[in-house]
C-alpha cells in the first residue's frame, strides 16, 4: 500500500482529511454493524425478543461502508491490483498499461457519477420511498452512488496527473 504523497496545501490537507474521513466513516458503520447484530444475536439468546430492523440498518451500513470506503482505498492505494502483467512488461509499456486502467477507471466512475446523480434526483423529484421494515426516501441511498462515484473520479485523476507529471505510474 503506497501513502499519498504529503500534503502540502490547505487544499490537499483538506482532501486528505476527507480521505481519511471516508475510511473512518467506513471503519465505524463495521462497528456499528457488529454492535447491532450482537445486540440482536444477545437478545435471541437471552429470550428477551428481537430487533426487526436490524438486518436491514445492517444492510444499508454495508452499503454505506462500501461507498465510503472505495475512495479511501483507492487513495490509499490499497486497491486490489494485479500487478503480474505489469511487472513482466517493459517499463514504458507498464506505464502505459497503468495510465490506460487508470483512464479506464475515471471513465467508468463519471459514467457511475452521470447516472447515479440523474437516479437520485429522480427519486427525489417523485418522493420514492423504500418500504422495507423502516420506511425511507430512496434519494439519500441513491446519493451515494454519485458522490463516492465522483469522488473515485476525482481520485483517478490525480492518480493519472500525477503519473504524467512524474514519469510513473500514480
Amino acid at each position: 500500500m503506497n501513502p499519498p504523497e504529503p500534503a502540502g496545501t490547505l487544499l490537499a490537507r483538506a482532501y486528505g482529511g476527507l480521505m481519511e474521513g471516508l475510511g473512518l466513516l467506513a471503519g465505524l458503520a463495521f462497528a456499528a454493524m457488529a454492535l447491532l447484530i450482537g445486540s440482536d444475536v444477545l437478545l435471541r439468546n437471552l429470550a428477551l425478543g428481537n430487533l426487526p430492523w436490524v438486518i436491514e440498518l445492517v444492510e444499508y451500513l454495508l452499503y454505506l461502508a462500501t461507498f465510503a470506503a472505495a475512495p479511501w482505498v483507492l487513495y490509499r492505494g490499497g486497491h486490489v491490483r494485479v500487478d503480474l502483467l505489469v511487472t513482466h512488461l517493459p517499463p514504458r509499456a507498464g506505464r502505459l498499461l497503468e495510465l490506460l486502467t487508470d483512464t479506464i477507471g475515471l471513465a467508468i466512475c463519471l459514467l457511475l457519477a452521470w447516472y447515479g446523480a440523474r437516479a437520485a434526483l429522480q427519486a427525489q423529484a417523485i418522493g420514492a420511498l423504500v418500504f422495507k421494515e423502516l420506511v425511507l426516501p430512496e434519494w439519500p441511498l441513491l446519493a451515494a452512488i454519485p458522490v463516492a462515484a465522483g469522488l473515485l473520479a476525482l481520485e483517478f485523476t490525480r492518480r493519472l496527473a500525477r503519473a504524467l507529471a512524474s514519469g510513473r505510474p500514480g
